[in-house]
This record gives C-alpha cells, structure tokens and sequence, in this order.
C-alpha cells in the first residue's frame, strides 16, 4: 500500500520559495523534497508516480528524493532500528556564502554561537582574498574550514589556491574540478585535502578505490537515492579512510532530522551540513528542531508535524 502524501511551500530567508513532499503511512513521516537545478525529478513527477502506484516496494532510480522520503518515513516506524546510534551528537558546519563582508557576518555569529566548522561556499569570494578572508576570521575563534566552489575551477586553479591557503586549517575542498575525470590526480597533487561530492552520483561504491586519499564523503540522500545507498558509500569510504559529511538539501524538518539520526549512525563522520535549516523562514514542524548551537542530539525526538502548514 503506497503512503499517503501531501504537499508543502517553505519561505527561504533569501526570499525563494522550497517545494516538497510529505508522505504519511503508518503515523510516520517521510521527506519527499527534489531540489531545482540539481534533481532530474520534481514534485510533480512524485505526485505523478504516487498517484498511479499503488505499492512503494520498487521505487525507479530516477526518483531519488522519493526513494528518500521513504526509506525515512520506514526507519521513522522502525524506531529507527535500521540505523543504531553510535554518537550521541553530530556537530554541524555552518554554511556561509555571498560577498566577502557578508561572509564574515556570518562566520562571527556562528562562531558566537559555538559552531567550530565553518562551509564557505566561494562563489562571489575572490579567490586572492580568500586567504586573508580565513585568516580574518580565525582571529575571531579558532575552527576549521571547508571550501565549496561548486565544481567551477581548473585544475591550476586548485593548485593555485591550496597553495596559498598553506598552513590554513582547510579540512578540503569539496569537489572544486570543472572536470571530473582529472579528479584522481587532483587528489594525488594537491596540498590540500579533497572531499567528493557530484562524484558519488556518477559511480558506484564499489568504484571509490579509484578516489583513495580523498578524505570525505559528501553524501546527500535526496540526491543519492535514499539512506541504503549512502550508507553503502559510507561504508565503503571508512574502509579507506574517508569520513562521512551527511549534508542536506534544504529539507524540511522531517528531512532533517532523519538526515541527522542518520549521520548518528555512521561510523566515521564529520561535522554534517545540516545548516540549510538556517535559512528556512518558517518548518512544518510545530517546534522547529534545536540546531542553533550546531549540534544534532541524536536522542531528541522528533517534535510533531504541523498538519495546517501542508498543503491539499
């Protein structure tokens, strides 16, 4: 029996509007949320599907989110025995992009508030101030960085900057190569670590080996397809050294909290980047999740769902 489902709007503090999903079955509660611009599916080839589907045993590989939403909403009934705990709590990057002075608004308040990992993404961040921008901050509190560009740079680009970040306390770069497949000797040469991200949707688990001295695992279930398979990826990335970055993609509360039991679970783990949900106005939860000291409890519960926040 396929769950039930309905739909949902939440205001982003930048003023764009997050479509998503919730589906209902057996009192548990799975999020269904496509992210425009990087999923191939939306809500409405979900809507689609569920509409037509009367099971939810074979879900197709091109509805990741949906595979998802599911694979929470069945660990959720399960208590989530599926994934025992292994850490009380999971520490929590703070996300940071938009100019170099808004930047370090940011990075000061999280700071503030006890964050020690601090995501950067460079996008509008020139790259010759991106040095003197880490070492500004640092004069702020001690933590670390990671560096996201989004894959836009060459690869003498990334020998470039890591040059300059020389003695800087940058955990990695994730994923910076316009072109994937020089990824290997970037990881090889560079004076600076290498996480993977884009990579782990265009392989297999089974073909991490090629990636050996990456030190991060950036997995992202709405885009993966689901909890199984980025557990797989996080097994088979402890196995050669790599932690686990469980990250979301500005999931609701019900998105992110199964994102962050999730992480709980894994063996060998980062700070997760679970700091989307910062940036969202207003949940469907009816007491929005506690994440303002950058820590996920693993043993909180899941506060109720606001039904009059979802939409027919």
């Amino acid at each position: 029996m396929a769950p039930s489902y309905r739909r949902y709007k939440l205001p982003l503090t930048s003023g764009q509007v997050r479509h998503g999903l919730l589906l209902h079955w057996r009192g548990a509660w799975g999020d269904a949320a496509p992210l425009d611009g990087w999923s191939s599916e939306t809500c409405d080839d979900l809507v689609r599907y569920l509409s037509n589907h009367p099971s939810i045993d074979a879900i197709p590989t091109n509805l990741p989110s949906l595979q998802c939403a599911i694979e929470g909403l069945m660990a959720s009934e399960e208590n989530f025995q599926h994934w025992p705990i292994r850490h009380d709590e999971v520490r929590i990057n703070a996300l940071l992009q938009g100019t170099v002075s808004e930047i370090l608004d940011q990075a000061k308040r999280a700071l503030a508030q006890g964050c020690v990992c601090l995501k950067i993404k460079t996008t509008h961040v020139p790259l010759d101030a991106l040095p003197r921008l880490l070492k500004v901050i640092r004069e702020f509190s001690e933590c670390t960085f990671r560096l996201d560009s989004n894959r836009s740079w060459t690869f003498e680009t990334c020998m470039s900057v890591a040059q300059d970040l020389d003695g800087l306390p940058v955990e990695y770069l994730e994923e910076p190569l316009r072109k994937g497949e020089s990824l290997p000797h970037l990881i090889a040469q560079c004076p600076v670590p290498i996480a993977l991200d884009e990579t782990l949707r265009e392989i297999g688990a089974d073909e991490l080996g090629r990636y050996q001295g990456a030190v991060a695992l950036v997995l992202k279930p709405t885009l993966m397809g689901g909890f199984e398979t980025s557990s797989r990826f996080a097994q088979a990335g402890a196995s050669l050294g790599m932690k686990s970055v469980v990250s979301a993609c500005y999931e609701s509360g019900v998105g992110i909290y199964a994102l962050g039991r999730f992480a709980a679970s894994l063996e060998l783990i980062g700070a997760a980047g679970l700091d989307t949900y910062s940036h969202i106005q207003k949940d469907l939860l009816s007491r929005r999740l506690s994440l303002e000291s950058y820590n996920f409890c693993s043993s909180a519960e899941l506060p109720s769902v606001d039904e009059s926040t979802l939409l027919d």
